[in-house]
């Protein structure tokens, strides 16, 4: 199961349960509707490539576990 730790109001970093990192989670939202865009780190580009934006962050943090 990925985990997901915060690393300030908003921004999460993803890892495995072995500390290798995954990618990150933002939070998004606007007028009180929650919205977490997902990115998973690619290290063969040392850049990230989008997972997709959700309504919750549980489901966001879940999204990494493909």
């Amino acid at each position: 199961m990925p985990n997901a730790l915060s690393i300030r109001p908003g921004y999460w970093r993803v890892t495995t349960p072995d500390g290798r990192v995954l990618g990150n989670i933002e939070a998004v939202g606007a007028d009180g509707v929650p919205e977490y865009r997902a990115n998973r780190f690619r290290p063969a580009v040392l850049g990230y490539a989008p997972l997709g934006s959700f309504s919750d962050l549980a489901v966001a943090i879940d999204a990494f576990r493909n």
